[in-house]
Formats: structure tokens, sequence, C-alpha cells
């Protein structure tokens, strides 16, 4: 249905310009990006989804070391990130379809 695909990049272009916001120094944007991340990859779910919802955890792990002030220079920005980027991947290996789970009941 093209309404999924609207949604789909719609859901896309938020992620990526809540993401470039959030860099630039805006840090409550992360979270935007990560819930637009977490949509498009529900949506996108049978074809590039799967990978995608991985990278919800980038985002994710910087929005709550921003908000509990855990980060505080560029290390703990890089830790972070990696820390996001390690946490994806275990998620999409070990858990798979089971992160699109809190969605599941809105396609029914």
């Amino acid at each position: 249905m093209p309404i999924y695909t609207v949604i789909a990049y719609s859901a896309l272009i938020v992620a990526v310009l809540s993401l470039l916001l959030a860099i630039i120094g805006k840090r409550q944007f992360y979270w935007i990006s990560a819930l637009g991340i977490y949509v498009f990859s529900f949506i996108a779910g049978f074809s590039i989804g799967q990978v995608t919802v991985g990278l919800t955890f980038i985002p994710l792990t910087l929005a709550i070391g921003y908000s509990f002030g855990w980060i505080k220079n560029k290390v703990h920005s890089i830790i972070s990130l990696c820390l996001g980027t390690l946490i994806g991947v275990l998620m999409v290996v070990y858990v798979g379809n089971m992160l699109f789970y809190p969605l599941f009941p809105l396609v029914n």
C-alpha cells in the first residue's frame, strides 16, 4: 500500500533530520531520532527493517546518556556510540523479530 511507503519515508526523514539537529547541539532530538528509526524499521520490517532496527539503539543510548548527564565529552560520546552499536547488533542477532513486539498489536 502506498500509504505505508509515505509513512515509512516520512519517519526516515524525521529520524535523519532530528539526528542532525541532535548532533548540532539540541540533544533532546536523539529521542525523536530513535523513535523515527524504530517506526521506519517496523513499517519496513519485511525488507530492510530487520537490519535498521539495530540502529535504533545508537540514538537511544546517546539520548539516555545526555539525559542523565553521563556524557560530558567526546570520549563519552564515542563510548556511548559503540555501546549502542553493540547493543543493537546483539539485539538483532539474539532477539530478532521480538524487537517489534510493542507495535504488533497495532497491526492486528
